[in-house]
């Protein structure tokens, strides 16, 4: 089961580009696992920009899984997997 969020976040990349951890809602969560990523394809001919995602395992007080999305910019929180 999933749950939608559509949050912005703010992520901290490591040195190779790849999420190490995200803030949601005032909270630290560190990446344990990048599980996969994938681009969402868009009508780029009409301006419209790619969104890069990447489902993580991230860790607070417990470990959850996690689908963050990145849009020009702007990270998002986009789905928290139960």
């Amino acid at each position: 089961m999933s749950k939608l969020i559509g949050e912005p976040i703010k992520v901290h990349l490591d040195k190779d580009s790849i999420p190490a951890a995200f803030i949601w809602r005032k909270r630290l969560y560190r990446v344990v696992e990048v599980i996969g990523w994938w681009r969402e394809p868009s009508e780029w001919w009409r301006g419209k920009a790619v969104r890069f995602f990447v489902r993580v395992n991230a860790q607070n007080t417990s470990i959850g899984t996690y689908e963050l999305y990145r849009l020009g910019e702007a990270w998002f929180l986009h789905r928290a997997f139960d």
